[in-house]
C-alpha cells in the first residue's frame, strides 16, 4: 500500500532561509545591498566572518547571505532577485549611484522592467509593482538609507 502525501506523518519542517549572493569582496558586498534592500548585517561567528555576511530584510524571515568567492561569473544565474518598486526608473538609478548598472531592459508581456547587474555582475531585476499591498508596508525611498525595494525570490 503506498501512501499518499496527505497521510503521512510529517517528520521534520523545511523552509527558505537564506537567499546567497556571491561576492569578490565582502566588506563591498555588505555596503551594496545593506543600501540596495534597506537590509542589516547581523553579527556572525569570527569563524564563518571571513566568508559571509548575513544580513537580515526589514519585512521577511528571509536572510541574505552575502558569500565571499573569487570564482568568476561564466554564466546567467539560474536564481536571482526581483526588487518591486512604485518608480522603476528612480529606483534604477538609486541602485546605479551604488554601484549596479543597467543590463538589459524588458518590455513584454505588460511588463516594462530592467535586469540589473551588481558590482559583482549578478543579475536582479527592478520591476513595476507587484504585491501593492505588501509594498505599502515598506518605507520610503529615504527613510532607511535611501531603500525602497521589497524583495521577491524569483526562480528564472
Amino acid at each position: 500500500m503506498s501512501s499518499t502525501p496527505e497521510s503521512r506523518t510529517p517528520t521534520h519542517r523545511s523552509r527558505v532561509c537564506h537567499f546567497v549572493i556571491d561576492v569578490a569582496d565582502l566588506d563591498q558586498g555588505v555596503s551594496f545591498w545593506t543600501a540596495a534592500l534597506g537590509a542589516v548585517n547581523e553579527p556572525l561567528p569570527e569563524i564563518s566572518s571571513h566568508v559571509y555576511r548575513h544580513l537580515r530584510l526589514p519585512d521577511s524571515d528571509i536572510r541574505i547571505l552575502l558569500q565571499k568567492t573569487d570564482d568568476k561569473k561564466v554564466s546567467k544565474e539560474r536564481m536571482h532577485l526581483d526588487l518591486e518598486t512604485d518608480d522603476v526608473e528612480a529606483e534604477v538609478k538609486r541602485l546605479e549611484t551604488l554601484g549596479a548598472t543597467r543590463w538589459d531592459h524588458q518590455q513584454e508581456r505588460g511588463f516594462d522592467f530592467w535586469v540589473m547587474r551588481d558590482p559583482w555582475d549578478n543579475e536582479f531585476c527592478v520591476l513595476q509593482t507587484e504585491f501593492p499591498e505588501l509594498l505599502a508596508q515598506r518605507q520610503a525611498a529615504g527613510d532607511f538609507d535611501d531603500a525602497a525595494a521589497r524583495v521577491v525570490v524569483s526562480w528564472s
